[in-house]
């Protein structure tokens, strides 16, 4: 004889049960959305590593980079990114992803004599032309942003 012919049905849950589970899954569906959501009010929106933008773009922008760093005698040197960072971190330091752009200035301020670090990147997007710039002994960069031109 089969047991579901001699077992009674489970008892419904209690309706208390079913409100907290009610709740546990609405939190949950709700942090689904609201996560990828918190790189609107970041501070460094072009940071896009986790949006939908990155999968459905069909056009890859294109962005240049180039830094210098300028002495305490007045001398300019300008500075290969591609020998200094790996060639992805070349790409956000040209996205001018602020994160990046802090780091690598702030690591350029630890050589010796070095008074100012500069990064200027030019981009074939909206972001256009920016200037990050870095007095030695601050903790964040200063931006100039010029857009470019169409």
């Amino acid at each position: 004889m089969a047991s579901s012919q001699t077992e009674p049905p489970p008892p419904l849950p209690s309706g208390k049960s079913r409100h907290r589970t009610g709740l546990f899954i609405a939190a949950f569906v709700g942090l689904q959305f609201l996560i990828p959501l918190s790189y609107l009010v970041r501070e460094d929106a072009s940071d896009d590593r986790f949006t939908w933008r990155t999968v459905s773009s069909t056009e890859a922008e294109t962005c240049e980079a180039r830094a210098s760093i300028q002495r305490f005698d007045g001398t300019e040197e300008a500075l290969s990114l591609e020998t200094l960072l790996h060639e992805q971190w070349v790409d956000y330091v040209g996205e001018g992803r602020r994160s990046v752009v802090d780091a690598f200035l702030l690591r350029q301020c630890e050589r010796e004599d070095v008074q100012q670090a500069a990064l200027f990147t030019k981009c074939d997007d909206e972001r256009g032309e920016r200037e990050f710039s870095l007095r030695c002994g601050g903790e964040r960069a200063y931006e100039t942003t010029r857009t470019a031109a169409r």
